[in-house]
């Protein structure tokens, strides 16, 4: 996968402190790469040291370059052949980032002589989205409309949030239109008329994001007597289909030729008796 090849850098949110301290937000995927990095390099520089404390509370010594020696990454087992550090830009990469690796990092810059220039990245990592399960839990046709219930759903994802979109085609638009809420199910009403039938679940988190999509319009377009219970949850009850019908039917008509058979039978019989 390109994504897990590239390091992802993203510095969400920036917040200025008192004492030149920096705070910034990034959110990263489980399994790929993160890499830290300042959104301005300082001006000079004698010996810089990253250190992080954990959300587990453990706190580790990650690296301390000086200009002058060679760079001694730390001996933190937690991270161990994980990390990385690039003195062009003073980043620190990790490869591959863990769900518990989440949690304060702490850039030191120090200029000898100087005060010391301080940048905080809050780093949370999360799963990666994969494509949601859109499926119909229910739908039938009341007073010439379609009612449709949907269910959106990602098993085992954590954190994730649902949004829903209405369109014209399977192909996003920016003619879409969003729809309100942030729920896993949503009920809808289809017009006979309805040309923007094909709706849409994008299920994200703070760091990846998927989506899909579902035609209703054949659903809708089912016979008058109903839908039929194929593609819908066991259990569901179902309307009686037309070949149902006809062969209701049939069976009636050939029971009644049955019986009247055997009724001119038994008569035809009595009467050869009483002749």
């Amino acid at each position: 996968m390109e994504g897990a090849l590239r390091p992802s850098l993203l510095l969400l949110l920036l917040v200025l402190q008192p004492g030149e301290c920096k705070e910034m937000e990034v959110a990263a995927i489980a399994r790929e790469s993160v890499q830290l990095q300042p959104v301005k390099l300082p001006d000079s520089w004698a010996e810089i040291t990253w250190k992080v404390t954990l959300d587990s509370a453990e706190t580790y010594r990650l690296v301390t370059f000086n200009k002058k020696e060679l760079h001694d990454l730390g001996s933190a087992p937690h991270f161990i052949k994980r990390v990385n550090f690039h003195p062009e830009n003073l980043s620190l990469q990790i490869d591959p980032v863990k769900k518990s690796d989440s949690g304060v990092y702490t850039l030191e810059v120090d200029p000898r002589g100087g005060r010391v220039n301080i940048t905080k990245f809050r780093v949370s990592v999360f799963d990666r989205v994969r494509q949601p399960n859109l499926t119909v839990l229910s739908a039938h046709q009341e007073l010439g409309q379609c009612n449709v219930t949907l269910s959106c759903s990602v098993p085992g994802a954590d954190t994730v949030t649902y949004t829903w979109s209405r369109g014209m085609s399977r192909i996003p638009s920016d003619r879409d239109h969003q729809l309100r809420g942030h729920q896993s199910l949503l009920h809808v009403v289809i017009n006979a008329d309805s040309s923007d039938v094909f709706y849409r679940c994008n299920a994200s988190n703070r760091a990846s994001w998927d989506a899909d999509t579902v035609d209703v319009k054949p659903l809708c377009n089912s016979p008058a007597t109903g839908f039929s219970s194929t593609g819908f949850p066991a259990g569901s009850s179902s309307p009686v289909t037309y070949c149902q019908v006809k062969g209701i039917l049939l069976l009636v008509v050939l029971g009644a030729l049955l019986t009247a058979i055997c009724m001119v039978h038994v008569l035809t019989r009595d009467k050869e008796r009483l002749d």
